[in-house]
């Protein structure tokens, strides 16, 4: 069998964290290599497990692996982060999302 190696993979938050609203944290992933370069890094979060995805940012020609986000007031114990990877032609050549669900609340 082959091994599939991610070509991206959320680090933070991944799931068990508790971030209250109005807070400061770097969300993180972390990037192997791919078959074409990453032209766009766009991040986005959920906070009904998957049911609605927001987006969060996009970067365009870069793919820093982290970004610091003003965490915005879902008051929820279901939210995820889902990164996904782009390249020139807009295919998507990467995604993942946080394993379980993190919880923001109210500060």
């Amino acid at each position: 069998a082959k091994c599939k190696i991610e070509v991206v993979k959320v680090t933070s938050p991944n799931g068990g964290e508790n971030w209250k609203v109005g807070s400061p944290h770097a969300i993180t992933w972390t990037t192997n290599g791919t078959k074409t370069p990453v032209k766009k890094a766009k991040l986005f979060y959920t906070y009904n497990g998957g049911a609605n995805w927001i987006l969060i940012y996009t970067f365009l020609n870069s793919n820093p692996g982290t970004y610091n986000w003003t965490v915005p007031s879902a008051n929820s114990a279901n939210c995820k982060v889902k990164v996904m990877l782009k390249n020139k032609l807009g295919n998507t050549i990467g995604t993942d999302m946080s394993d379980s669900t993190f919880t923001i609340s109210s500060p």
